[in-house]
C-alpha cells in the first residue's frame, strides 16, 4: 500500500511538472506580445543588430547539462548513513545475500535522491521560463536594435527618415525586416525582462544554494565556495553580454537577475528544502548506549574525576567546544559531552557524510 501511495504521488508530480511545460509552450506560440510604440528620435533604440554571444540552444544547453551533472555527481557519491534494519531492503534479505541486497539498496536511494533533486531544478527552471515570459508578452518592451531590425514603415509610406516623423509617439506601423527572419522579427518587441538573465541567474543561484547544503568541506574549505564563486559569475558574464551585444537594456537584464534569484531562492528553500536537517538514521543493530546514572560517591561528588575529555570532531563548523563545569558531576560532564557530540554527527550528516 505504501508503495502504491509512492508511486501515485510520483506520477501526480509528473503530470504537474508536464502540465508547467505545456503553459510554456502555449506561452510561447498563442500569447500575442504586447505591440508598444516608439519616437523616430529614441537613441536608446538606434544600436545596430549582433549576434548573440551566448545562443539559445547554447543557453539550454549549460542549464540542463551542468546543474544535472553535478546534482547527480554529488548525489550519486556522497557518503549515506547507515540502513534502518526495518527498511524494507533489511527485511527481504538473507544471510546469503547480505551485501548484494545492501548495495541493492543504497542505489535505490542513491537514485531516489538523485530524482527528488533534479526535479525540484527542473520544476523552478519551468516556473521561471513561465514568468519571464508573461512578463515579456505583457510588456512588450522594444530592443535596443528595433530600428536596425524592423525598419518600421507607417501607413503613409514614410519611415523615420522623414524630418515630420521627429517627435511624433508613433503606435500604427509595420515592420518590413528586410535580411532578418520571422524569429527575429517577432522578437524585437520582447526586451523585458531577459530571458538569459532569469534563466542562468536561477540556474547558477539555485546550484549554489545546493552545494552550500549538499557538498561537504571536508576535502577542503576553499573549493566549494570557487565553485559558487564560478558558476555565479558565469552568471553575471552572461546577463552582461546581452547588453553588449545590443538585445537588452541594462533594466532589463536587473528585472531578468531579480526575477531568477528569487525564483532559486523560493524554490530552493520552500519547495527542494535543501537546508532543512533531517533526522540522522542509525543503525538499529548497534544498542544504543545506557544513559549514564548519577552517582553518589564523594570522588564524584567533589568534581575531581580521571575521565579522559571528550573526542571531539576535526571541524566543529563555528561551535565553542564543551568545557566541563568545575563542579559539575561526572554523569553530568558525560552526559553533556555525549549530547554535543550527537549534535556534532547530526551536523556531519547534514553536510552530506557521516564522521
Amino acid at each position: 500500500m505504501k508503495r502504491l501511495k509512492s508511486i501515485a504521488r510520483i506520477a501526480f508530480d509528473l503530470v504537474i511538472f508536464v502540465g508547467v511545460c505545456l503553459c510554456e509552450l502555449g506561452l510561447r506560440k498563442w500569447l500575442k506580445p504586447h505591440k508598444r510604440g516608439f519616437f523616430c528620435n529614441d537613441e536608446s533604440l538606434q544600436y545596430p543588430y549582433r549576434e548573440s554571444t551566448i545562443t539559445v540552444p547554447m543557453m539550454v544547453g549549460i542549464v540542463l547539462a551542468v546543474p544535472c551533472s553535478v546534482i547527480m555527481v554529488i548525489e550519486l557519491f556522497k557518503q549515506l548513513s547507515p540502513l534502518p534494519a526495518a527498511s524494507s531492503c533489511e527485511k527481504r534479505k538473507s544471510p546469503q545475500s547480505n551485501a548484494s541486497k545492501q548495495s541493492g539498496c543504497r542505489v535505490a536511494e542513491r537514485l531516489m535522491h538523485c530524482y527528488a533533486q533534479i526535479g525540484y531544478y527542473l520544476f523552478g527552471l519551468a516556473l521561471t521560463l513561465v514568468a519571464t515570459h508573461i512578463t515579456k508578452k505583457t510588456v512588450g518592451r522594444l530592443r535596443p536594435h528595433f530600428f536596425a531590425v524592423c525598419q518600421p514603415q507607417m501607413p503613409d509610406g514614410s519611415t523615420c527618415k522623414d524630418s515630420f516623423n521627429y517627435g511624433r509617439y508613433i503606435e500604427d506601423y509595420q515592420c518590413l525586416g528586410q535580411n532578418h527572419t520571422e524569429s527575429t522579427l517577432g522578437q524585437v518587441g520582447q526586451s523585458f525582462p531577459s530571458a538569459h538573465s532569469s534563466v542562468f541567474f536561477y540556474s547558477m543561484l539555485y546550484l549554489a544554494f545546493y552545494l552550500q547544503a549538499a557538498l561537504s568541506t571536508r576535502a577542503s574549505k576553499l573549493m566549494k565556495h570557487l565553485l559558487q564563486f564560478t558558476f555565479i559569475m558565469f552568471a553575471w558574464y552572461v546577463a552582461l553580454s546581452r547588453i553588449s551585444d545590443y538585445w537588452h537594456h541594462w533594466s532589463d537584464v536587473l528585472g531578468g537577475l531579480i526575477l531568477g534569484c528569487v525564483i532559486a531562492y523560493i524554490i530552493s528553500h520552500y519547495v527542494a528544502h535543501i537546508f532543512v536537517r533531517r533526522p540522522m538514521r542509525l543503525n538499529s543493530n548497534v544498542a544504543p548506549k545506557p544513559p549514564a546514572k548519577p552517582s553518589a560517591s564523594p570522588a564524584n561528588s567533589s568534581g575531581k574525576t580521571n575521565s579522559s575529555p571528550p573526542v571531539l570532531p576535526a571541524y566543529t563548523f563555528g561551535t565553542l567546544p564543551y568545557l566541563p563545569h568545575p563542579h559539575a558531576t561526572a554523569a553530568a560532564v558525560a552526559a553533556a559531552a555525549a549530547q554535543q557530540q550527537a549534535q556534532y554527527a547530526q551536523t556531519y550528516h547534514n553536510y552530506g557524510y557521516v564522521p
